[in-house]
């Protein structure tokens, strides 16, 4: 059985799966498979310098400058989303954990949830995200970029086959993953 964990960026679905991994499962992480792929001669690395030539700096990838990129011109977004997200997916489906949790962060907006048995949405007020972000060391702007090019928490909500809200202390959303684990592993 493959779960999806999902959520907008800041709602907390890393620390969702840091707990599912402090339990005893098994996660993969969308984000960091993507960043091992981008590692200097990796086959993310490969491709993104072939169509992303400005981002590099003496066979280095700049991902500031790729990030600055994509998230200003939505048309070099969904051309690296086109190179990734197939590299990202196979190792996904190459694992045969079971139950198997994956964090994705862009579950509904990639077409994604198709490949999972159930998903997970995890929730938090945009000021909640907001200031999380913003702890994080993300200037406003930066953040306005990033939720812009998510689909929205409400369309997210109507797709989602179970919501989790994070607005509250570690505890609570602690509880309601265990909660949340009891109807989906019976």
């Amino acid at each position: 059985m493959k779960i999806a964990v999902s959520g907008s960026i800041g709602s907390g679905k890393s620390e969702a799966c840091n707990y599912l991994r402090s339990i005893g499962y098994n996660v993969f992480d969308c984000d960091a498979e993507n960043a091992r792929l981008l590692e200097k001669g990796n086959e993310g690395y490969l491709e993104v310098r072939k169509h992303f030539p400005e981002c590099f700096e003496e066979d280095e990838l700049n991902k500031k400058k790729l990030s600055a990129l994509v998230f200003s011109d939505d048309q070099k977004r969904k051309e690296l989303e086109g190179i990734m997200h197939p590299l990202i997916l196979n190792k996904l489906n190459a694992r045969k954990d079971d139950p198997l949790f994956a964090e994705v962060p862009l579950l509904f907006e990639s077409g994604w949830d198709i490949y999972f048995d159930h998903n997970i949405l995890i929730c938090s007020d945009e000021k909640i995200l907001i200031r999380r972000l913003i702890e994080r060391g993300l200037k406003e702007e930066e953040i306005k970029a990033r939720l812009s090019a998510q689909m929205s928490v409400e369309e997210k909500k109507k797709r989602a086959d179970i919501l989790i809200s994070n607005n509250g202390s570690l505890e609570d959303l602690y509880r309601a993953i265990d909660e949340c684990l009891k109807v989906i592993l019976c």
